[in-house]
């Protein structure tokens, strides 16, 4: 199945060939420092941001091209097919971005949106927290009215670029007494104010991508809330839907690639005096990666035909998050039996790149089914909102 293109898409995807050919940069082309591939990739999303292939579907008085969003997911698809490496600013264009865009005033458009497309300032999320992840209306993080501001107490965990941001999307009581869902407001926080302590945590893949953010009377002003008060949680799920939905369609096409290049891998080396990949069991592994994709690839493409229709992203974007944990840790799991005897750490470093790739992938995949929503809550989207099943 291949998306059909009409005549402006076709152009996006030709604009998109053409930046490729004079500008290069692949995933192993980028440093192995984590500080300096934050660097690169913050010019190279300017790069493409001033080539008109950021923001495509973004309004133009704000920054963007006034495209449609097939328009961007076509330039989407072109680059990760190219084996582009995915963009820093990915938590403000595919998460948190369109949630201002729907909901902030027009001064916080003008403030905020070109900046996150031009890749200036990074964003993250403020979200989770260590008793608050799956379960996210029970979040602890206070944001105390005081009239022209707030002030705000709490911990956020697992948080992706925390280090590098400039502005956190942080959900935090505004009622204590409300009831979970109805007192939780939606902040932006300067992650350059006093009382910001971020910690960066290091993951099984030994890139600190993410950290915990504590918060100690940090003041915001009030003209950093978004949408009306205590009146986050709608704007949340807003957000939440764009992390499992429209942003699993270019992770499919990643996904794909590495499949490709596992199986030239295993093309290439031996196991037991023969290709790996003439082993039935890889073979099997392989088969059963390349079906779990191919599931996801196809609810991809239906779940945003039915995004399109209905100009926002629908409930179908649980079940993209539900294939998309199964098909990568599928994956995973076949690029450990294709590595075989090379899959221990002490076999495997940086300079090892293609069985450090793949072994990389398979620990990264671990928190598929967690990260963006756990697989439980998935399920109970699924069950109450789009079958129609009660409450147990």
């Amino acid at each position: 199945m291949r998306l059909l293109l009409d005549d402006s898409e076709r152009r996006i995807r030709e604009e998109v060939g053409e930046f490729l050919r004079s500008h290069t940069l692949s995933p192993q082309d980028l440093p192995e420092d984590f500080d300096a591939r934050v660097a690169t990739l913050r010019d190279w999303q300017r790069d493409l941001y001033e080539a008109g292939l950021v923001g495509i579907s973004w309004p133009k008085e704000f920054g963007g091209r006034g495209g449609t969003a097939s328009e961007q997911l076509v330039a989407n698809l072109e680059m990760t097919r190219a084996g582009a490496p995915e963009l820093i600013g990915v938590i403000a264009l595919e998460v948190v971005g369109p949630s201002i865009v729907a909901y902030g005033n027009t001064e916080q458009k003008d403030r905020y949106v070109r900046r996150m497309l031009a890749g200036e300032d990074i964003w993250c999320q403020g979200f989770s927290e260590p008793e608050a992840g799956s379960d996210l209306a029970s979040l602890r993080t206070r944001a105390e009215d005081r009239g022209d501001h707030f002030v705000v107490n709490g911990q956020k965990t697992w948080t992706s670029f925390a280090q590098y941001a400039k502005w956190c999307a942080v959900l935090a009581r505004t009622d204590p007494d409300a009831p979970a869902h109805r007192g939780i407001s939606y902040l932006i926080v300067d992650m350059e104010s006093e009382g910001v302590d971020v910690r960066p945590l290091t993951q099984i893949t030994g890139d600190p991508e993410f950290g915990e953010v504590f918060f100690d009377d940090v003041v915001v002003p009030r003209e950093n809330l978004i949408g009306e008060l205590n009146a986050g949680w709608q704007i949340a799920m807003h957000t939440l839907s764009h992390e499992r939905g429209p942003a699993v369609a270019g992770r499919q096409v990643k996904l794909r690639n590495l499949l490709d290049r596992l199986i030239d891998y295993a093309r290439k080396t031996e196991r037991e005096g023969a290709p790996a990949i003439e082993n039935p069991g890889v073979r099997a592994q392989l088969a059963r990666a390349h079906v779990a994709l191919e599931v996801l690839r196809h609810q991809t493409y239906f779940s945003f035909g039915q995004t399109a229709a209905a100009g926002r992203p629908s409930f179908e974007s649980s079940i993209d998050k539900l294939w998309l944990a199964a098909a990568e840790q599928q994956l995973g799991d076949a690029c450990l039996d294709v590595l075989g005897p090379h899959t221990g750490a002490s076999a495997i470093s940086p300079e090892s790149a293609d069985p450090f790739e793949f072994q990389s992938a398979y620990l990264y995949g671990r928190a598929a089914s967690i990260y963006g929503g756990s697989e439980q809550i998935q399920k109970n989207i699924i069950a109450q909102r789009i079958l129609g099943l009660p409450r147990s």
